[in-house]
């Protein structure tokens, strides 16, 4: 039979000459140490009855938290008779039961493995969500104690600190993972989800676009090349003309993708895989970058290969575009301010207005358009189509004044 005992480690002592104190779990002839947080000097420490000289507050405590495992203990050998294991016990031991997992314990630790996984951005999300929701209602709970109810507490408390329809979508559905997570894990029976009667509510949003001849006016632009606008003014160009590809993607390039005349590339947010051709005004637009282990040359050696802040890098240099893009939109009075989605946004609806199907638009900028059968069918659309609408949608922007200026000497 295993046994559980409070004992002071000696074998270590630490800088301060404590030592720690431990539950010792001994099963057969093999041991393994359970840490308690405690750590005394060998004179305070009484040997006979394993108990800290003169501290009965922490005594009981210690006392309290053998028998939770002595409990458990008991649980595990008699669950696995014959198949015991000093490993698996200490395991079992430490893990939490399911009835003592609470909401918050597991949607933090969603976010450390998101972000040890490399998945910064849902980690930020679920970072930011849960810092939001644990502020109006308590977390800190097992999972079957929040209830339908408290969702719409939560959600009335959010409209009132004037959080958007969408804004509280975000949260409620980063919410909603982590209760799928639980159900998973078996924290708590299926019967519980409280999302099965509430909906998560979404507000539709227009998106931010230009007309067809404010990015036209923006692509007749007249920048210095020593402006510091300029590298931002062609990578909104490069945006649009590369069907709309995301500023990560388009920073991420390296010179490998550049297959022939196609770039091709997987994209970082999705994994699905793009072909584009190299029109001419792409190639010409290139040609205004310094390649480095990048196509571009928009991040440095030092900054791509930092592994510490590779999103903060990213975010900055996003900022900083988007503020001189927000200038460049200034210059040429758009309606709405310029930012480097906009470009996408603008690049669907001006292949929408020259009569291309809802269908191929969606295969250009990688989003599934229908049912899973229409999104089979999309996989299989010929590059030459894609091709062909991308080339007129450029030329119809790239204008003959345009050319004209630009080719003058």
């Amino acid at each position: 039979m295993a046994t559980i005992n409070v004992v002071l480690d000696t074998r270590r002592a630490r800088k301060d000459g404590t030592f720690a104190i431990v539950f010792r779990i001994r099963h057969k002839k093999e041991f393994k140490d359970i840490a308690t947080g405690y750590t005394v000097r060998k004179e305070q420490f009484d040997f006979r009855t394993n108990t800290i000289i003169k501290d009965n507050v922490s005594n009981h405590q210690l006392e309290e938290l053998r028998n939770h495992y002595y409990a458990r203990l008991r649980a595990y050998m008699v669950a696995n008779v014959g198949d015991e294991n000093i490993v698996d016990l200490r395991n079992y031991l430490v893990n939490k039961l399911p009835q003592e997992v609470t909401v918050y314990e597991l949607w933090e630790n969603e976010v450390i493995k998101l972000k040890e996984c490399g998945r910064i951005g849902n980690s930020r999300v679920h970072q930011t969500s849960l810092s939001v929701v644990s502020q109006e209602i308590n977390l800190k709970i097992p999972f079957n104690k929040i209830g339908y109810k408290d969702l719409l507490e939560l959600e009335s408390k959010l409209l009132k600190r004037g959080l958007s329809i969408n804004g509280i979508g975000v949260y409620m559905r980063s919410f909603r993972t982590i209760c799928n997570k639980a159900i998973n894990l078996d924290y708590v029976d299926l019967n519980w989800y409280p999302f099965r009667k509430y909906k998560i509510k979404k507000d539709k949003t227009t998106p931010r676009v230009l007309s067809l001849k404010e990015i036209q006016d923006y692509f007749c632009l007249d920048i210095d090349a020593k402006s510091p606008y300029y590298k931002s003014w062609l990578i909104g160009k490069l945006i649009f003309m590369l069907r709309g590809i995301n500023l990560k993607d388009l920073m991420l390039l390296k010179p490998a993708n550049v297959k022939g005349d196609r770039i091709i590339y997987k994209r970082a947010k999705t994994g699905k895989m793009y072909s584009i051709k190299i029109h001419d005004e792409i190639h010409y637009t290139m040609q205004f970058f310094d390649t480095n282990e990048t196509l571009l040359g928009i991040l440095s050696n030092d900054e791509l290969n930092n592994k510490l802040r590779p999103l903060e890098l990213q975010t900055q240099k996003r900022k900083v575009i988007n503020a001189h893009l927000k200038k460049l939109g200034e210059m040429i009075k758009t309606n709405e301010d310029i930012t480097t989605y906009v470009f996408r946004y603008t690049y669907a609806n001006i292949a929408k207005q020259l009569d291309y199907s809802k269908d191929i638009i969606a295969e250009a900028l990688g989003h599934e358009y229908g049912n899973s059968v229409t999104g089979i069918y999309l996989e299989m659309f010929d590059n030459e189509k894609l091709d062909e609408m991308n080339n007129v949608i450029i030329n119809k922007i790239t204008v003959n004044t345009y050319r004209e200026k630009r080719f003058v000497g």
